[in-house]
């Protein structure tokens, strides 16, 4: 695996969290969105009580091949019904610009932050 990512539920704060760091390629893309599924189950009822956080801070690169994978994610994001929706953005210029691009491709309705203290 290339990166690394951790999908968690924060119910005192009523987040759900999915960290993806590294050089996100393919063969990445399965494993988190199983465990996207799984944690997800666990707020299933709730899911317009909670923030929906993706901390992408420390992702360092998405290959070119990802990013209509990428467009779908945020319209899933969008879909599901969290409460609201916020992306710490990458430190990684490039990354960042991929990032936003995708996100404005499909009027993804979140909010760009720079660390999770900006998140209400």
């Amino acid at each position: 695996m290339t990166n690394s990512y951790k999908i968690e539920v924060d119910a005192s704060r009523k987040l759900f969290v999915a960290a993806v760091g590294g050089s996100f390629q393919i063969s990445d893309a399965g494993g988190l969105a199983m465990a996207f599924l799984m944690e997800g189950s666990k707020i299933q009822s709730q899911t317009s009580e909670y923030t929906f956080v993706a901390d992408l801070s420390e992702l360092e690169n998405v290959e070119p091949s990802l990013l209509d994978m990428l467009e779908q994610a945020f319209k899933m994001y969008s879909s599901i019904g969290f409460k609201k929706l916020y992306v710490i953005e990458s430190k990684s210029a490039a990354t960042r610009q991929q990032i936003r691009e995708a996100a404005e491709k499909m009027n993804f309705g979140g909010e760009f932050v720079s660390n999770m203290n900006e998140i209400a």
